[in-house]
């Protein structure tokens, strides 16, 4: 069986062992890409590169100083401003009031059960206070939130059954 020109070049080229650090001389029958063997092996500064079983480097992780970041501003936890004894709020001013609108089909033992539900700071007695709001009104603000909280507790009392709605809260009407 004969070999190949290209099979007895493959044969013919020896690959270096991890102990092996020097360079191999290939065959003149095997073409090599002349970028790829000359390549810069200088590592840029303060960089240290250990040699490698497979004849390459390996990259240390550079030295990292922290104090060239400045200083980043702690974040504070939760989305929902509360409120301050004045009853301002403490937060961003995109407050918006969740509202229960009455309605026929609400009776005060499913607000009074559904509310507290959906709503985890309100209580029964606080629910039932805001259904009798409701009827007298027309409308009963249930809490003040940020806006996605608030979208999320419409949207909640909705699938519970309640009809309701939100609206910006204004500091004018206040």
């Amino acid at each position: 069986m004969a070999i190949s020109g290209r099979a007895a070049a493959c044969a013919a080229l020896v690959f270096p062992s991890p102990a092996t650090t020097t360079t191999p001389t290939l065959p003149s029958t095997v073409s090599v890409n002349p970028r790829a063997r000359h390549r810069s092996k200088a590592t840029p500064a303060g960089v240290a590169a250990a040699p490698h079983a497979s004849g390459g480097a390996v990259l240390e992780r550079p030295a990292f100083d922290q104090s060239q970041l400045d200083a980043l501003p702690v974040a504070e936890e939760g989305g929902d401003p509360g409120r301050l004894k004045d009853g301002r709020r403490s937060g961003s001013g995109d407050s918006y009031k969740v509202l229960l609108v009455d309605d026929v089909r609400h009776t005060e033992q499913h607000v009074e059960k559904a509310l507290p539900q959906v709503v985890p700071s309100i209580t029964a007695e606080a629910a039932r206070q805001l259904f009798h709001e409701s009827r007298l009104k027309g409308v009963a603000v249930v809490i003040v939130a940020v806006k996605e909280h608030a979208e999320f507790y419409a949207q909640m009392m909705v699938r519970q059954g309640l009809r309701s709605a939100i609206e910006p809260e204004s500091d004018l009407a206040s």
